[in-house]
């Protein structure tokens, strides 16, 4: 549930803003609605200015943001994404409207199963499928002959999540051979049935000697891991591969805390900081507080990719220093670092949040502007 901006507890905080703003005086009692539209106001205009950039990277993040402020009013914006020339923006698009909307959602799904880009499609696929449209089933069927094997692929994704179980051979069939992009996706797509037999066959294929399907099947699994996969995955976190390791970890952080907690507890000093950072984030989710340190020390690393991908996670860490570490991460002179910690802000909500995105509407990136107007939105419906 989102902090709501006309919250008692806020009032320092839009009193501040209005007077940054020149929107009331110190004298003067403050008008709460008027700094709300002030700051509404604003962070309309950064979209819509961004959506219109002739950076085509701008326009994607732009869209993204768009949909992660849940804001119906900028169905438009959307509208326009899903027919942008980029298709980076079309994807984004499509993957943010039904925050906005799901009967448009359904709409726009529908008509960009007519994309020329296959992850477009591809997307379009996976949305009618979470959209539950049945109605769909028709138009869907005739792209199981598509040219391109990705777009047959998400076509019989989609009918297997509408009912359509009797394609699901053809999910099967890519996960046991052929070009690992489409193995990937295909034992993507089994993580997202979820059904016992998908997840039969992800189990299965932790036996396998490819560490990039152990890795993808590692990551299908998730959250459906169970204490069955115990002694599989405490094999793998030994894998000579950081990424398998890493997915290793994350899913022995969804297993029974008195079972796993000592042996997770290791990797939060693993050599490889994105497999430090998979133990104290498993940690956390077996309400462990022992790893916590790990997230300072690595938003201090010098990768930045590190620290972005810590930024990212803090977006769903709550520990007593977060506030501090978004803080410093927003302050960051790589763009992505600053953009995941943008994001991770609006993620983690309240008056902190709230504080923290506010300073950013006046980032010198573009894009970081944006997600911070969507952000911003979201945490004032």
């Amino acid at each position: 549930m989102h902090w709501k901006i006309n919250h008692v507890s806020a009032w320092v905080l839009i009193f501040m803003f209005g007077l940054a703003c020149g929107v009331v005086a110190a004298e003067k009692p403050v008008n709460t609605g008027r700094v709300i539209a002030k700051i509404r106001k604003q962070c309309y205009a950064i979209l819509q200015q961004a959506m219109k950039s002739e950076e085509a990277f701008v326009r994607s993040g732009a869209a993204r943001a768009v949909g992660e402020s849940e804001d119906p009013s900028l169905i438009p914006l959307l509208e326009k994404g899903t027919h942008d020339f980029y298709p980076t923006t079309r994807q984004f698009a499509l993957q943010g409207i039904s925050n906005l909307s799901r009967s448009k959602a359904k709409t726009l799904g529908r008509e960009r199963l007519e994309d020329s880009n296959v992850w477009v499609k591809s997307t379009a696929l996976g949305l009618l499928a979470d959209l539950d449209d049945t109605e769909s089933i028709g138009a869907i069927k005739p792209l199981l002959k598509a040219p391109d094997r990705m777009v047959r692929l998400a076509a019989a994704y989609t009918l297997v999540r509408l009912g359509e179980e009797q394609y699901f051979s053809e999910l099967t069939r890519s996960v046991k051979g052929g070009d690992f992009v489409h193995r990937f996706q295909a034992i993507t797509y089994l993580g997202k049935i979820g059904a016992d037999v998908s997840l039969r066959q992800l189990k299965d294929l932790l036996e396998s000697d490819d560490e990039q399907v152990l890795s993808a099947s590692l990551k299908a699994l998730g959250a459906r891991a169970d204490m069955e996969l115990f002694r599989p995955l405490v094999k793998l976190s030994l894998h000579e591969s950081p990424t398998v390791r890493r997915n290793a970890v994350l899913a022995l952080g969804y297993l029974p805390p008195n079972a796993v907690k000592k042996q997770v507890k290791l990797f939060c000093t693993d050599p490889d900081p994105l497999v430090q950072l998979s133990a104290a984030l498993a940690m956390h989710r077996l309400k462990s507080a022992e790893c916590n340190n790990v997230f300072a020390e690595l938003m201090g690393h010098k990768d930045f990719a590190v620290r972005a991908s810590t930024a990212r996670v803090l977006g769903e860490v709550n520990i007593p220093d977060r506030t501090r570490l978004l803080a410093k991460a927003l302050g960051d002179g790589n763009t992505r670092v600053r953009t995941a910690a943008v994001r991770a802000a609006g993620q983690m909500g309240g008056p902190e949040a709230f504080q923290l995105l506010i300073q950013m509407l006046d980032d010198p990136q573009e894009v970081i502007r944006a997600y911070a107007a969507g952000n911003l939105l979201r945490l004032m419906k």
